[in-house]
């Protein structure tokens, strides 16, 4: 993760048109990582700093002012920490909350979202991973997963929403995906995008394999959660610039497959 902006010549692009917006004058992005174990983490037993840890610092380089936000900011663990980098420290806060189904999230959202300081301008949804067992996709994702965004929407009406597929690849896991597909379909807005993120894509769960993005089929390693953080950065570059120079409205239809 040291010194992206100089391997990278679009990151040091970005960081160079972040750093230009940060001259003329500009404003803090908002960001809430909502969702379940894989935006939690922290067990201590092992590096579980989740896709959080290296976005944040990939944001940080990219020259962008971001504020993670929530009403956590630890681990399943207390004893399980996040270290700093090159004496910058993480951002601990997040809206992750291990176990819980995508309903039992949308049913605390309204209570965590009136103790922010602010609204989020840009929310990471990775839910639906503990709702594979449900008897009605419709119910326990779909649902929800609307009355989220309208929720979100209350507080911000122009906020980013990008939905995170998730990760597995077995048939449950396919079977959901149209499904939020369409959830961004029905929901995205002129002024209030919601797109996908792909995060299945060259996901490899299996563990023990050299290759593998896991540690235990479900929750990511340090390669999985560098792939996830890489999926969600590139799905926010599109509004980063806008956000930060203040503008609202910030619609931008990514590609989807």
């Amino acid at each position: 993760m040291i010194g992206l902006a100089a391997m990278d010549p679009a990151l040091a692009e970005t960081a160079a048109n972040a750093a230009m917006a940060k001259q003329e004058g500009s404003r803090t992005i908002r960001v809430l990582p909502l969702g379940d174990s894989i935006t939690q983490g922290g067990r201590s037993d092992r590096p579980e700093y989740t896709y959080r840890y290296p976005l944040y610092f990939m944001l940080k380089d990219a020259g962008y002012d971001v504020d993670f936000i929530g009403s956590q900011h630890a681990g399943l663990e207390e004893s399980a920490t996040w270290p700093d980098r090159n004496g910058v420290a993480f951002d601990p806060d997040h809206e992750g909350h291990y176990g819980w189904t995508t309903a039992e999230v949308r049913n605390h959202l309204q209570e965590w979202l009136s103790k922010y300081p602010a609204p989020p301008d840009i929310a990471l949804i990775d839910l639906g991973s503990n709702d594979q067992e449900a008897d009605s996709y419709q119910t326990a994702i779909v649902e929800p997963l609307k009355d989220i965004v309208a929720m979100l929407r209350e507080k911000n009406p122009n906020v980013v929403v990008l939905l995170g597929h998730i990760l597995a690849n077995g048939r449950k896991a396919r079977s959901i995906r149209p499904l939020l597909e369409q959830v961004a379909r029905e929901t995205r807005t002129p002024v209030s995008p919601v797109e996908t993120v792909l995060h299945y894509k060259n996901w490899h769960e299996r563990p023990g394999l050299p290759y593998s993005d896991t540690f235990d089929w479900a929750h990511p390693n340090p390669s999985g959660q560098r792939k996830m953080a890489d999926n969600y950065f590139a799905a926010m570059r599109p509004y980063l610039d806008r956000l930060q120079s203040g503008e609202v409205g910030v619609a931008h239809r990514a590609q989807s497959e």
